[in-house]
């Protein structure tokens, strides 16, 4: 009788144990890792926060218009790698063309470049054991959607026969925008079939010097927005699919121009001038949810963060959605505060010795 009290005790604290785990791991959390600019605060923030990330992405390449790859700063770091893996984190840096949408072109439109740029990434992926590769291919012309999409496909292709992930990160959209240039030059659902992941870019909505529909300062990412780019996304790709961007950085805005900034600057700014900082719940269009505050110093400034509130809250949007996770843009200077806002990915449970009897 004790054998089996003992046996059903265990079985239920294993059910517990997986349940629980089960509802804090539903949200995959990644990050973007800088490099080659705030490198010892990023690799701080990587250290300490292992145990919350599913997958880090290093900013590490850039592209050629031959195909191959520009190794930036601090990249094909082995030792990152290896503590990383340790962690269970999967590595998938990220190949960036700057925006440069000639590169680009150039590449798609010419069988030989394409072909080339494909195994380039393929190998440089195999020959420094990464768990994949994430592409960040913006501004790309719109005649070259079909190219691209077909591209990505023949890379996912590639990969999986070789046992490595393939994440896409797309401008954000509400909309097909066809014909547009960038945002519509992406296929969301195209992308998303081929792909393991599509991650959104639910972010930008202010910039340095402007706003969308408006003049700075503002959001930097209104949650009105995010819905509605996520509402797009998931007609055209399946939630599983699909990685909500979320934004640790904002604006610093003058009266001739914004600066943009991390928590641990703008908290520094709120305590050097005294201020009351603000929550920003909504707008005329509808909920905003991000710090504010405004200081004097030779003219008015205005800035709009990111704290552990506002990634909260953006979390909350993409566990409501069913989505597959978030990735955080990017660590480095972040409110410390956040991660007891996020589920951590690792869970060690103590289970007693089944006791003959």
């Amino acid at each position: 009788m004790r054998k089996i009290l003992l046996a059903i005790f265990v079985a239920l604290l294993l059910g517990a144990g997986q349940a629980r785990a089960a509802t804090e791991q539903r949200l995959q959390v990644s990050a973007w890792l800088p490099t080659s600019w705030d490198g010892p605060s990023a690799r701080a923030s990587l250290d300490a926060h292992l145990d919350w990330l599913g997958a880090v992405s290093p900013f590490w390449y850039g592209v050629r218009e031959d195909g191959t790859l520009v190794a930036w700063a601090g990249a094909r770091d082995r030792a990152l790698v290896r503590e990383a893996r340790a962690a269970g984190v999967r590595v998938l840096p990220t190949i960036s063309n700057q925006y440069q949408q000639q590169v680009l072109h150039a590449i798609l439109n010419d069988a030989d470049r394409a072909r080339a740029h494909r195994q380039a990434i393929v190998a440089e992926v195999q020959r420094y054991d990464y768990d994949g590769i994430d592409i960040d291919y913006e501004n790309l012309a719109a005649a070259d959607k079909a190219l691209f999409s077909q591209w990505v496909e023949a890379l996912a292709q590639a990969l999986h026969a070789r046992g490595k992930l393939l994440a896409v990160t797309v401008q954000p959209k509400t909309f097909a925008a066809e014909g547009w240039d960038g945002p519509g030059a992406q296929d969301y659902g195209r992308l998303a079939a081929a792909a393991d992941e599509l991650r959104l870019m639910t972010y930008g909505w202010c910039w340095a010097s402007g706003c969308v529909g408006s003049s700075a300062p503002g959001p930097i990412a209104p949650i009105h927005w995010m819905q509605r780019v996520v509402t797009f996304a998931k007609s055209r790709a399946p939630a599983n699919k699909l990685v909500l961007g979320v934004h640790l950085y904002g604006y610093d805005w003058s009266e001739t121009a914004g600066r943009a900034l991390v928590w641990t600057q703008a908290e520094a700014l709120s305590q050097q001038y005294h201020v009351e900082k603000n929550w920003w719940e909504q707008d005329e269009q509808g909920l905003v949810r991000e710090p504010w505050f405004s200081y004097e110093a030779s003219g008015q400034h205005h800035v709009t963060f990111a704290n552990a509130d506002s990634v909260a809250a953006r979390a909350q949007l993409a566990r409501d959605a069913g989505l597959r996770g978030i990735v955080l843009w990017r660590l480095g200077g972040e409110d410390p505060s956040l991660w007891q806002r996020l589920p951590r990915q690792h869970y060690r449970q103590w289970l007693p010795l089944v006791v003959e009897g």
